[in-house]
């Protein structure tokens, strides 16, 4: 009996596990919040963007914000597994500039000739991390969470 002890216990946590991850959330992340959060600050007064300089990361890409002479600009190098969503090419790069920037809000633009290809407009929140939406040419909207990469 005292050898059973063991293989029962083991066969019964084993029992719990699946009832223990039906309370987990589903997926890798959180998605993020729809509609966006509020603005923590005011949006209409202009920022220089420091807070926003430097590497953010999302699950499909990564960003590079940078102070450059004309102002802000940034380049967004993407895995393909999200290119499909928006209609891009495979491993797509994009490069563009900071349109708009507040102490918590952004507008992130890429043209090619005659027009906006590519926007993100996001939002700041307490915890750091930037909640927006990504638009292509097409219209074609994707929800996106960026943070600092560690």
């Amino acid at each position: 009996m005292t050898r059973l002890r063991p293989v029962l216990a083991a066969m019964l946590s084993l029992l719990a596990v699946p009832v223990l991850a039906q309370d987990l959330p589903q997926g890798p992340k959180a998605p993020p919040p729809d509609p966006l959060p509020e603005p923590l600050c005011d949006a209409v007064l202009p920022d220089s963007g420091d807070w926003l300089v430097g590497r953010w990361v999302m699950p499909y890409g990564r960003w590079n914000i940078r102070r450059e002479a004309g102002g802000l600009a940034w380049t967004l190098e993407q895995k393909p597994d999200i290119n499909a969503a928006l209609g891009w090419k495979d491993g797509a790069r994009i490069d563009g500039t900071v349109q708009a920037v507040s102490a918590c809000t952004l507008r992130l633009v890429a043209g090619e000739g005659d027009g906006t290809a590519f926007a993100f407009d996001g939002v700041r929140t307490e915890d750091g991390r930037i909640y927006g939406y990504a638009t292509s040419r097409a219209g074609q909207r994707i929800r996106w969470t960026l943070r600092r990469e560690r």
